[in-house]
């Protein structure tokens, strides 16, 4: 090929292209050299906001859009941690809702290829909230024996998530009592050993299995619906929660002999079955509140902050308590009692054991449950003059029956008191409808308490033992039987200061 001019013949082809590509460069960096660049030395402001600003722009935004300024730094990581755990609802995985089962006619979820969806998204939750904290998780699933390498894997990663309150139940529905403890899950709480940020924790229809190694330092409330406690294992359980406040037992089957011990300061033993002795060795305990359905004696060991004691029988049940109750005397200042009056042959309520127990009572509040008149079941001046230094006294009257009977054997009439009540001030009458027995009752208090303040009266009711007929409180007196009340009852207290209210 030969020269002309010093230019290559037939190479247009190659240095034309190569000149207009350099062109497009030059014009590029001229653009770019012209276009106004940050300046970096300038401050950050979005930075400068604070974590409530922040955390109401991510609110703005979605979920997806809000998990990308993760990447951003520490700090954007925990704004959107803590945007989530206020804005979540509650996680409720419940087989039955998933399936379209209705509640009456559900036996066993169905459909191992339904259950395999029930499954992916439980673990699909993980993979979204790892490393997170989340507020609430209801699990509430009855196939988790047939998957349990799946489910124990899951109990051990829900509680690397950041769980507060978990809520574990393994019936659906939920019966109660416990029809047969020889199918339920036994669960074993070695599965929660990671959960360092749980409070609460609610376990139901299992058997529950303690853990020596486990240690739940964050736990403050337990509560345990429908399970089956072996001996030894609620102790075992107890040591490992450092600072529990409250423990609850519902519809459970409680060993022969539970002995309460511990950190715990309030304790609910309601609707058990099995317990014979409960023996009491809570340093921090102040509450106590217990109905069995058997009969059961109570061993006050060592209890030098309770308080406020409630307990009701089952029926014709019995509840004794241990001489060891004697040396609470000065400390119990509260009492709640429950009596199933009809089971004392129809006569009249002897005063409990132990009301004379602890004479130094503040406050006493007794439930009589029976068909007949309140003068058929106690004799007030026995009962009050049975707590000297009581101040505040509610009794409730609770009827099963629509109407009382009068004539019945062992009918008393209140007897005149040998001294005054000097530190009651003040006095509550619930399921008082005015009757003649009911209206002796309320006089007698009004002519002998001297230092009455005020006396409240109503038809309706707050039954604190739910095995009675259903509460009422939204009850109250025609008006011309309200003042048919007031009239008798004018003038006729002995204090200056006494207000009577009538619902």
């Amino acid at each position: 090929m030969s020269l002309d001019n010093g230019i290559i013949l037939g190479g247009g082809k190659v240095v034309l292209p190569l000149l207009a590509l350099g062109g497009i460069v030059r014009w590029i960096n001229y653009y770019y050299r012209r276009r106004p660049t940050a300046d970096d030395t300038k401050e950050d402001y979005l930075s400068k906001l604070s974590d409530d600003v922040l955390c109401s722009i991510l609110g703005k935004l979605t979920l997806r859009e809000a998990a990308r300024t993760t990447i951003l730094s520490a700090r954007w990581k925990y704004l959107f941690a803590s945007t989530q755990l206020q804005q979540q609802p509650p996680f409720l995985f419940r087989c039955l809702e998933m399936f379209g089962i209705d509640h009456d006619i559900h036996d066993h979820c169905p459909y191992y290829q339904a259950k395999d969806k029930f499954m992916n998204a439980l673990f699909q939750f993980l993979r979204l909230y790892s490393d997170l904290r989340v507020a609430e998780v209801k699990l509430v699933c009855c196939f988790v024996r047939e998957f349990p390498s799946a489910f124990t894997h899951w109990f051990r990663s829900i509680s690397r998530v950041g769980v507060e309150r978990l809520f574990l139940s393994f019936e659906c529905p939920g019966l109660v009592p416990i029809c047969d403890s020889s199918k339920l899950l036994k669960f074993s709480l070695e599965n929660l050993s990671q959960a360092s940020s749980l409070e609460h924790l609610f376990l139901s229809h299992c058997v529950v299995l303690p853990s020596p190694q486990v240690r739940f330092n964050s736990l403050t409330t337990l509560a345990l619906r429908a399970v089956v406690l072996k001996c030894r294992h609620l102790e075992c359980i107890l040591s490992s929660c450092s600072n529990l406040d409250k423990l609850t037992i519902e519809y459970s089957k409680l060993p022969y002999k539970l002995r309460l011990a511990g950190t715990v300061k309030q304790v609910v033993i309601w609707r058990c079955d099995g317990g014979k002795e409960i023996d009491l060795h809570a340093e921090y305990l102040h509450t106590l509140e217990c109905m069995v359905w058997n009969n059961v004696r109570f061993f006050f060991s060592f209890v030098p902050m309770l308080e406020n004691v409630t307990v009701c029988p089952w029926w014709s049940n019995s509840y004794i308590f241990s001489r060891g109750a004697r040396d609470l005397d000065d400390q119990v200042k509260s009492l709640t009692l429950g009596v199933f009056a009809d089971e004392v042959n129809y006569s009249p309520v002897e005063i409990p054991t132990e009301i004379e127990t602890f004479r130094s009572l503040r406050t006493l509040s007794l439930t009589l449950i029976s068909n007949y008149e309140i003068l058929h079941l106690v004799e007030p001046s026995e009962l009050l003059g049975a707590c000297p230094l009581l101040q505040n006294f509610n009794l409730v009257v609770v009827i099963k029956k629509s109407r009382r009977i009068n004539d019945v054997r062992g009918r008393r009439r209140p007897r005149i008191s040998p001294w005054y009540h000097d530190r009651l001030k003040q006095v509550t009458f619930g399921g008082f409808y005015g009757t003649e027995s009911e209206m002796r009752l309320v006089l007698y208090v009004l002519t002998t308490a001297t230092v009455l303040e005020k006396m409240f009266l109503s038809p309706g009711y707050e039954n604190y033992f739910s095995s009675a007929p259903q509460t009422k409180l939204n009850l109250s007196f025609v008006a011309a039987k309200r003042n048919s009340i007031q009239q008798k009852l004018h003038g006729r207290a002995i204090s200056r200061k006494a207000v009577v209210i009538i619902q």
